[in-house]
This record gives C-alpha cells, sequence and structure tokens, in this order.
C-alpha cells in the first residue's frame, strides 16, 4: 500500500528536483512514491534521469506541448498518485519519506486526522546567498492536535499574524488525505487548486473541507530557494519583478481579487491577501474583524526589509494602498519601523526550543544534504511510536 505520495512539481530547473530525488530514493522504505511533473522546455534531463534511477517509486508526468501555469501543473498530478495522503514540495525543497512513519503513528493517536503539517527548516541554496546566513530549527517532537477554528482565526482573521497567516495546515510543505483533496474538488469549482498562488488557494480550500488537525514540531521537509526561486523575489527586488512578470505570462486564472487595491508586487503579505479575499470572494464568504490585523501584518512586511530605500518604498506604497482601501482613518493602525540592526550579531544557540545555526552548517550544497546534516540533531522518528505509549 502507498501511504504517501510526495509531488514535485518542476519548471526548468530539474537538476534541483534530482537532488531531492536521490537522497529520497535511499530510504529503504516502499510505501512511499515520488511523483515528477516536469513542466520544462527541455524534457531530456529529467526523463533519462528517471529512466537510470530504475525505481518503481519514482513516476514522471512529461511536459505537455504547451506551457502549463504553475496552477495548471499542479493540477494535473493528483489523478497520477497512489497514495492515501498527498504532500508536494518545490523542486529546490526537500522531504523525508520517513513522513509515512509519521503517519502511521499519528493515525494511530488520532484516528481522525485528514491534515497534518511539522516544523520547518529553511535553506537559502549557496549560489544564492550573499552572505552568511543565520537560520533556526525547531527542537521539539511532539504531536499535537489543533483546533479547527484556532486555524480559522489565523489564516481568516489574520489573528497573531506575522507578515503572513499562521496557518500551516495544507498540501505545500504539509500532508493531507486524498479524501480531503477529493472533498476539495468536489465541494468547490470541480478543480483542486482554484488560485493562481496554490499553495495558500489549497490552505484556504484546506481549512474549509478537513477536520482532524496535527502538527508534528519535529522538522520533516526543508523550504529551499535557489536562486531561481520565487523565494527569492522577497529578498531580491530586482529578482522580485522578474519573476513576477514571468508568473503573469504563465498562469491561468485571475489573480487579484476584487476591490482590494494592493498590488501583489508590494510582497508577500499583499499576495497571500488577494487569495485569501478571492477564496472569500469566490464563496460568498463575508467576515469583519479582520481588516486590523491585516494592516498590521502588511507593517510586518515592511519591517522584513534590511534596506532602508526599500523599506521606504515599500512604506509608502502600502500606505497609498491601505488609504485607499480604507481611508485615512485605518493608516493609525500602520506604523511600521525599521529594525535592521547590522552592527548587532545575529543571535545564535538556544531559545524558545528553536536552535538557531548557520546555514553553512556542515557544508552542505542542497537542501537534501542539508536536512541529512540537521537530522542527526533531531528526534529519532523510529522512537516516536514508543514515546507516546
Amino acid at each position: 500500500m502507498t501511504v504517501l505520495s510526495i509531488c514535485i512539481p518542476t519548471r526548468n530547473r530539474q537538476i534541483y528536483a534530482m537532488s531531492a530525488v536521490r537522497k529520497m530514493l535511499t530510504c529503504e522504505r516502499q510505501d512511499f512514491e515520488i511523483v515528477l511533473a516536469d513542466n520544462s522546455d527541455d524534457a531530456a534531463p529529467l526523463a533519462q534521469f528517471v529512466a537510470d534511477c530504475r525505481d518503481k517509486r519514482v513516476k514522471l508526468l512529461a511536459p505537455e506541448d504547451q506551457v502549463l501555469s504553475m496552477r495548471a501543473n499542479w493540477e494535473r498530478i493528483v489523478p497520477e498518485t497512489s497514495g492515501e495522503w498527498v504532500s508536494y514540495i518545490g523542486d529546490d525543497d526537500y522531504l523525508d519519506p520517513e513522513l509515512c512513519e509519521v503517519i502511521r503513528v499519528t493515525k494511530k493517536t488520532v484516528p481522525n486526522v485528514d491534515a497534518l503539517t511539522w516544523g520547518r527548516l529553511y535553506f537559502i541554496w549557496p549560489e544564492a546567498r550573499t552572505g552568511p546566513e543565520v537560520t533556526k530549527m525547531p527542537n521539539g517532537s511532539h504531536l499535537v492536535g489543533i483546533k479547527k477554528d484556532d486555524m480559522i482565526r489565523k489564516l481568516f482573521f489574520w489573528e497573531d499574524a506575522s507578515d503572513r497567516p499562521k496557518c500551516p495546515f495544507g498540501v505545500y510543505h504539509g500532508s493531507i488525505k486524498r479524501t480531503v483533496l477529493e472533498d476539495i474538488r468536489t465541494t468547490f469549482t470541480g478543480q483542486y487548486f482554484g488560485h493562481p498562488i496554490v499553495d495558500y488557494d489549497n490552505i484556504c480550500r484546506t481549512m474549509m473541507v478537513a477536520n482532524g488537525f496535527v502538527y508534528f514540531e519535529r522538522p520533516m521537509s526543508v523550504f529551499g530557494a535557489c536562486k531561481a526561486s520565487n523565494t527569492i523575489g522577497l529578498r531580491d527586488e530586482k529578482a522580485a519583478e522578474s519573476l513576477i512578470k514571468t508568473f503573469r505570462k504563465e498562469m491561468d486564472g485571475t489573480i487579484e481579487a476584487s476591490n482590494f487595491p494592493f498590488p501583489i508586487e508590494l510582497g508577500i503579505t499583499a499576495q497571500i491577501g488577494h487569495v485569501i479575499e478571492s477564496f472569500k470572494q469566490e464563496q460568498g464568504i463575508e467576515i469583519t474583524a479582520w481588516e486590523e490585523n491585516f494592516i498590521k501584518a502588511c507593517a510586518r512586511n515592511c519591517e522584513s526589509f534590511n534596506n532602508r530605500k526599500a523599506f521606504e518604498a515599500r512604506k509608502s506604497a502600502y500606505r497609498r494602498a491601505i488609504k485607499e482601501w480604507r481611508g485615512k482613518d485605518a493608516l493609525a493602525l500602520f506604523d511600521p519601523k525599521y529594525k535592521y540592526r547590522p552592527d548587532i550579531p545575529p543571535f545564535m544557540g538556544f531559545n524558545n526550543n528553536e536552535l538557531s545555526l548557520q546555514m553553512g552548517i556542515g557544508g552542505a550544497e542542497s537542501a537534501a544534504e542539508y536536512y541529512g546534516i540537521l537530522e542527526t540533531m533531531m528526534f529519532p522518528i523510529p522512537l516516536l511510536e514508543g514515546r507516546l505509549q
């Protein structure tokens, strides 16, 4: 029986996907599969790689006659999977197949679980770094049941948000049961993914149809960012302009919600805002008392910049959007502070159940290598069931 389908859509970044797959296939488990959806201009590299793997756990969806949107490439994967549970990662990311064991133990502990997520690791590929990077590794190892109502407030009301909602439950760097995906398709628009920004679109839909939510404190995957990654656009203004232009050119559907005057070029907060507002408008959902939290998230988005000029430009742009959206009085809620202090070295060490460390630890050259290094410091998955008895 296939417990888990690991889905990896890719476009012209096959070398990164190959790195992840090589590491996954060193796992001796036979209850997972890897489904690669190649949307690249040249089909040969990934086709040859899969042929050379000679492993029945790997399935390849070849490029179609024309370039697909990100949404369409994600959409075509689901019918080709056979796992009871489904997870998606980016081609420059990594996911541990031992997630199958976590799923097995979680089902014994929480029989109604249908949405599972875990702690996060972040890795900037070496060629994309401009200098030393400090990152955090969660150190917990508990399975924690999460109330659906709490997550709905986190997502749709932006409760306690940073620059984005604190609701991690979805198919991207999370795992949901196949039944949830099918419920999403039949409940909403007849599609598994309905918005061009697929990850947060799926979070919205998962929150509406799933019922049993579990958070595993230990990291099981790595969010990677290579030089061509959309994530790099959050750190590099020039890269963001090019990436957004390409995304618009290749996307299908409409990215902007009606009557929500926040250009997606403003950053992650504006982008997620459009996803959530689009979903609410599509479903006729009307809620109030979320606007203040969203405006504060916009301020935190500004505060993430470590360049004064970029900070001031983003602050001014958000002010214009907020004024147009909710009027001059709403600006009283928007008060971002420039916080970057290059004279203060970043914290290194253990605090609040997280270990802050140099991203270059062990000389990792890939997200898979990085996970392998940090895994030696994390709770061993084979001991999880015994701990809960």
